[in-house]
């Protein structure tokens, strides 16, 4: 079996203990950014004592440091077993086709099919997305002095958003292949949702971002699972996603996420309850900082999400 705890050696306790030092926090800070709730584990950690070895693993990866290089006698499950390696950058294409092939079936499941409320039978996107136009500024947010908005010609109000916008318009795939951090703002029933779900169809079947593992979260149910067990964490979430795709090992999600290998879909930021959306979007902030060089498009209503395009 597998050990369910790792400790790190004498020398790994060192090179952590400098790792530390380097980012400036204290053992609150690295617990936080480990989302867990108490610093027991980081302490143990920094004593030699055995942690949880996702919990171990984890403080690793936010420290920048090779869990294998640090541990006391790293299980032979880990090394022998390709699925508990570190794939090389150049096996790192395998990973991914490897993790799409897996998660195919379940993504279009998700995503591929819709339930419309006028017709009796499920209906596939493909057969009814129609590409969404989006404005890549907010007219509503340019500003004017009082004395430019008085000698304001009224033919100009539509420049700045006081009345209908004539602003220049981009296809919606055009954007999300422009910008890696986007958010889709827009009114109820004008196609968010829908526009999320045809990009992972889209990277599902290879059409779109083919070197990418898309990931569809519906953050409504993040945030109901997460008050349930009082931790809003997005990987860990993810984990609990992947296992039902028969992807058991921690290490295969931290590897793509470290390598940017993500499409990540964050759908309905505005459908999470007021007192649950300060931890969703702390969460997602953190999250986004720690894996940046994934491709992120989150959908609201609000303007005040956390990631910039």
């Amino acid at each position: 079996m597998v050990k369910r705890s790792l400790q790190a050696s004498s020398i790994g306790i060192q090179q952590a203990k400098k790792a530390f030092a380097r980012k400036g926090w204290t053992q609150e800070n690295l617990a936080f950014e480990v989302n867990l709730k108490t610093r027991q584990p980081i302490w143990r950690f920094f004593s030699g004592k055995p942690v949880e070895r996702h919990t171990f693993m984890e403080i690793c990866s936010v420290l920048e440091l090779d869990w294998q290089e640090i541990t006391v006698e790293p299980p032979a499950e880990f090394i022998d077993r390709e699925e508990f390696t570190q794939p090389s950058v150049p096996d790192i294409d395998k990973l991914v086709q490897q993790v799409r092939s897996q998660r195919f079936d379940k993504i279009q499941d998700q995503c591929g099919i819709l339930q419309l409320l006028d017709i009796s039978r499920p209906v596939a996107i493909n057969d009814i997305y129609i590409d969404l136009n989006i404005l890549e500024e907010i007219a509503s947010q340019q500003y004017l002095d009082i004395t430019e908005l008085q000698n304001l010609d009224p033919k100009e109000f539509d420049r700045f958003g006081l009345g209908e916008s004539n602003q220049r318009q981009i296809s919606g795939m055009q954007a999300v292949e422009t910008y890696s951090k986007l958010r889709v703002l827009g009114k109820p029933g004008v196609g968010k949702t829908t526009f999320l779900q045809h990009l992972a169809i889209q990277c599902n079947q290879g059409a779109f971002a083919a070197n990418q593992v898309p990931i569809f979260i519906t953050l409504r149910n993040f945030a109901e699972e997460s008050k349930v067990t009082n931790e809003f964490s997005l990987l860990n979430y993810i984990r609990q996603e992947f296992l039902t795709s028969g992807i058991s090992d921690p290490s295969v999600i931290e590897t793509l996420l470290r390598e940017g290998r993500v499409l990540l879909l964050l759908d309905g930021m505005d459908e999470v309850l007021n007192q649950q959306s300060i931890s969703v979007l702390s969460e997602i902030r953190r999250f986004s900082e720690k894996y940046h060089k994934n491709h992120l498009v989150a959908t609201t209503l609000a303007r005040n999400l956390l990631v910039d395009s």
